[in-house]
């Protein structure tokens, strides 16, 4: 199959991860795109969407973003659209807190309130559990873990990936998911030869921390500790 694929064949997916891949930028390629996509579907709500019913609707039911998008959501620095969300949001909340408040016997479990019979259920939502921005992410995460292993197997990304945007452990382990279980061979390839650097770098790191060894002059090592745990779960996110 390696090779198959023609050009005009791949999707936009798959253009946009080759790019990402050709940045040369260091942490995984993927994270970087899902986080882009992420920031503007945000960027666009606030602009667009805010009066929007349906949007509203969703907001409510997750009682808004969940923490880290909710924070986004501050950097933007859109007051007024912000405060439009969230007071509709807070007054069904305030609601469902009078209806608690309210209910003749004070010992019943808060979630029967809300139509929970089960001890696992809360008594309203999580704030965020269903976060719109996530879900936005969740389908082009997905969209971009397929090209990566369409690219994989037909050896249109053959190059870019073991480069600084090489992909993170946690999306390898989402995108084998779509596979069953098992990643495309350059994929393993890629990895082992990765981790098994890292693996290295690690112990040099741990000796110079040893007193016998402390005058040995330091090299990529260094930061190792830090480069460890990016390859494992991806930058940092906002």
């Amino acid at each position: 199959m390696r090779g198959s694929a023609a050009s005009g064949d791949r999707g936009l997916p798959h253009h946009k991860l080759e790019e990402a891949l050709r940045e040369q930028r260091e942490g995984c390629a993927i994270c970087r795109l899902v986080h882009r996509t992420g920031r503007r579907y945000l960027e666009g709500l606030l602009y667009e969407d805010v009066n929007d019913p349906g949007v509203q609707a969703a907001f409510r039911g997750s009682l808004g973003f969940c923490s880290r998008h909710a924070y986004m959501m501050l950097d933007a620095g859109d007051g007024l659209d912000t405060s439009i969300l969230y007071r509709a949001t807070t007054r069904q909340l305030l609601q469902s807190l009078w209806r608690i408040s309210d209910a003749p016997k004070p010992r019943t479990p808060l979630r029967s309130l809300f139509g929970r019979a089960s001890e696992e259920e809360p008594a309203f939502p999580e704030p965020g559990r269903g976060c719109l921005v996530c879900s936005s992410e969740e389908r082009v995460e997905e969209a971009y873990l397929q090209a990566l292993l369409d690219g994989a197997e037909s050896g249109t990304l053959d190059g870019l990936l073991d480069g600084p945007g090489a992909v993170c452990v946690r999306h390898l382990s989402r995108a084998s998911v779509l596979r069953g279980g098992r990643l495309p061979h350059a994929l393993i390839e890629v990895t082992r030869e990765a981790l098994s650097d890292l693996e290295t770098d690690l112990g040099l790191y741990i000796r110079h921390n040893d007193y016998r060894y402390g005058d040995e002059p330091w090299g990529k090592e260094r930061n190792s500790w830090k480069r460890i745990v990016a390859k494992m779960v991806g930058p940092r996110r906002p």
